[in-house]
Parts: C-alpha cells; sequence; structure tokens
C-alpha cells in the first residue's frame, strides 16, 4: 500500500522541474548573452574566448568542483540534502546579483562563474538525490521522475534566449536586469522546494543503492573484481567528458554560427527556441516510455548519439537558413533522448550508482568546460566554426563508442550468468 506522503513527492518533483527549468535556461542562453556583452562599453574589445571564459568557469564549478563539495560534506555528515539545497540556494542568488554589478569578463567569471556555478551545482546534487529517493528504481515511474527533471530544461532555453535578446535591446534593462531577474527566479523556485521537502519513505536510500537490476533471481553474473570496477569507471568517464564537450556547444555557437551565415539575430532566437521545444518534445517522450525501456537506456544513449554524429558532419557543409533550422531540430530531439540520470543504474547493474554518478558528473563538467572556449578561440582564429562541428561529431563518436562497449560487457555478462546457471543445474 502506498503512503499518503508519497503524493508530496510528485509536489517536489513539480517545483524541482520548474527550478531546472529555470537553470538550463540561464545556462543554455548563454550565446545570446555573449551578444549582449558586446554592446556594451565593459566589453566591446573582449574576444569570443574571453566572453566564454564565464561559462567555461561556470561549467567546471557547477559540474565537477561542487561534486567534491558535495561528497566531502555529506561524508564527513556535516549536511542534510535539506541544508545543501539551502546553502546552494544563497550562492545562486550571491553570484547572479554580483554578476549584475561586474564591470569585465573576469568579473563575471567570479560571480557567475565560481559562486553561481558551485550553488548551481549543490542544488543540481541535491534534487537528483531528494528525486531519487522518492522514486528509487524500483518505483512505478521511476524514469518519468528522473527524466521529468529534464523535460523542461530545453523549453527553458528557448524562452530565456529570446527573454534575453529582448531586455537587452531595452536600455533600462540591458544585460545587469538579466542577472537579477534570474536571481529573483531561481530564490523563488528555491525556497518553494524548501517549504514542501517533506521525509522520502525510509527505505528508499536502501533501494537505491543495491543492485536492482537483475534479469532473474536464479541468474547470477560474475561478480565486479576491483579492476573491472576501475575499467567501467575509467570507460565511463571518457564517454561522458566527450559528451560534456560536445554536448553544451550547440547552445553556445549556434546563435552566433546563424548570425555570421548573414541572417539575423531575430532568426538566431528563432534556430534556438525550434532547438529548445524539439528538445522538450523528445525529452516529454523519453519521460513517458522511459519505464518501459529499463534495461536499454544505454542502446537508447547509443542511437541518440550516432543520429548526433551524422547530423553535425552535415552542419559543417551547411550554410542555408532551412539548414540550420533542420539542424537545430534534430539535435533538441536527440539530445532530449539522452537518459541522463537513471543510465547509470544499468552499467553495473545497479550497482556503484552514486560513484557512476559522481564520476558522470565529473567528467561531463571538464567536457563543458573545455568545449565554449575551444570554440570561441576556433572562431576568432579561423572566422568560422567549421571544425567545431567536426569536433562535435567526433567525441559523440567517441561517446558512443564507450557506451556500445559497457553494452557489450553488460551483454556478455548476461552470457557468463546462463553459462553459469545451466553448469550450476
Amino acid at each position: 500500500m502506498v503512503s499518503p506522503d508519497i503524493y508530496r513527492g510528485w509536489v517536489v518533483l513539480g517545483i524541482s522541474i520548474l527550478s531546472f527549468t529555470s537553470s538550463a535556461g540561464i545556462e543554455a542562453s548563454w550565446g545570446t548573452m555573449i551578444l549582449c556583452f558586446r554592446q556594451d562599453k565593459y566589453f566591446p574589445d573582449s574576444s569570443l574566448a574571453q566572453l566564454g571564459a564565464p561559462f567555461t568557469v561556470y561549467c567546471v564549478f557547477k559540474i565537477s568542483l561542487s561534486n567534491f563539495v558535495f561528497m566531502a560534506l555529506s561524508e564527513a555528515g556535516k549536511l542534510s540534502l535539506r541544508q545543501f539545497i539551502a546553502v546552494g540556494i544563497s550562492l545562486t542568488m550571491l553570484g547572479l546579483v554580483l554578476a549584475s554589478f561586474a564591470n569585465g569578463p573576469h568579473s563575471v567569471a567570479i560571480a557567475f562563474g565560481i559562486i553561481y556555478g558551485t550553488g548551481d551545482g549543490l542544488c543540481s546534487l541535491s534534487t537528483y538525490s531528494l528525486i531519487a529517493l522518492w522514486f528509487p528504481w524500483t518505483h512505478r515511474f521511476h524514469v518519468f521522475s528522473v527524466t521529468s527533471l529534464n523535460v523542461m530544461e530545453h523549453l527553458g532555453g528557448s524562452i530565456f534566449n529570446n527573454v534575453n535578446a529582448k531586455m537587452c535591446e531595452t536600455t533600462l534593462l540591458g544585460w545587469r536586469g538579466v542577472f537579477r531577474v534570474y536571481a529573483a527566479t531561481l530564490t523563488c523556485f528555491g525556497l518553494l522546494l524548501l517549504l514542501v521537502f517533506g521525509n522520502p519513505p525510509v527505505t528508499s536510500s536502501d533501494v537505491r543503492d543495491k543492485g536492482a537490476i537483475k534479469e532473474s533471481g536464479l541468474l547470477q553474473k560474475p561478480a565486479w573484481s576491483t579492476c573491472s570496477k576501475v575499467g567501467i569507471y575509467g570507460i565511463w568517464a571518457v564517454a561522458i567528458c566527450c559528451k560534456g564537450f560536445a554536448y553544451g556547444l550547440p547552445f553556445v555557437i549556434l546563435p552566433k554560427h546563424t548570425i555570421d551565415l548573414g541572417y539575423t539575430e531575430d532568426e538566431a532566437g528563432y534556430v534556438m527556441a525550434i532547438f529548445g521545444i524539439m528538445g522538450m518534445v523528445s525529452e516529454a517522450l523519453s519521460s513517458c516510455v522511459g519505464d518501459y525501456l529499463k534495461g536499454n537506456l544505454l542502446v537508447v544513449n547509443l542511437v541518440a548519439a550516432t543520429v548526433l554524429i551524422i547530423t553535425n558532419i552535415a552542419a559543417a557543409y551547411s550554410t542555408s537558413l532551412t539548414a540550420i533550422f533542420v539542424y537545430g531540430a534534430v539535435c533538441g530531439f536527440s539530445f532530449g533522448c539522452l537518459v541522463y540520470f537513471s543510465v547509470n543504474y544499468e552499467i553495473m547493474d545497479g550497482e556503484n550508482v552514486a560513484t557512476l554518478f559522481m564520476t558522470m558528473r565529473i567528467s561531463e563538467g571538464i567536457g563543458n568546460a573545455v568545449g565554449p572556449y575551444f570554440a570561441g578561440h576556433v572562431r576568432d582564429v579561423s572566422g568560422s566554426y567549421f571544425t567545431v562541428f567536426l569536433a562535435i561529431a567526433s567525441c559523440f563518436g567517441v561517446f558512443a563508442l564507450g557506451t556500445g562497449v559497457l553494452i557489450f560487457i553488460n551483454k556478455w555478462r548476461n552470457f557468463r550468468g546462463l553459462e553459469l546457471m545451466k553448469n550450476g543445474s
């Protein structure tokens, strides 16, 4: 019988989705923010690489370094999840407010990149952990609930890109007003989440951390040795690092790439809107069918990565506005198909999920950090993003290869398990 308190989990999920949407919108609209900076008297001589640096620092602290802070304090038992969220909210508000008073790329990097990035990372980690407690792997709606956190992210990018462009056109607001609106929005959602936090089911953390993916109680698979664990972590780290490098670049380069080809800022905004809408549709579809695909989530990621490889190779040689819209639509849809948190349960049959997730976060942060600076440097030197599109395709190729290896290892373990079962009988 389901406890009535479980319904509070759905309220927590709803508020978390709104918070994730806003955070993702801020992240995905950095390309538009760069265009805003170029119109300001403090930034006219700044290169694209310098303007991409704050986003690079943000990625390092949000997706990588904040994980070490989270792990250290968690191991020491210093803070609860609720306290982590409170600290994260405080840092996000402080970072965004300070960023609104910045007078150059370096001060933006400190306020937005370091302070806001750390706070956003702590909030993100705590929220994933909280939702996984309310909806463990064995829950009927585990994939739906965890994936739902990202459903509206692409829509957030679409909304924030257009809002940024409109606010930057207004002298009264400008990019400084944008940062202050960001701070108010995230603070409101964060306070709501703290108010409805609740107490997740006591046994959820136990269910989440134990190996819950078993083909059958009779199927005894080979145990994971220390060397095999290290190998799995290494493969996953390299694959996710490359995916992190490639994943964030379209959000950063697409507005500028569209303008470089001779199209208007409004048309660039429409491209990003299509990108976000298709991503949202795909995320929603993945959420609805994800629980029916448990056990095949790695395969879904492999197919999506293959589509992204082909799309980015084609984009490198395409210059028409129609081709850019098609690229935005296909990439957005494929990005939405990439399952994020729940896929970690399949890599080692539900074992070491927390370690795999932290490996995923840290590696993705490294990739995200390198990507924007690399893209800006290539654009400054060559005058185009041709090489960047090919680099995106190559990185998704490495991600697909790593995912394929993990799928093969799982299939081999299933085969060995069947052999052991036959020999035992």
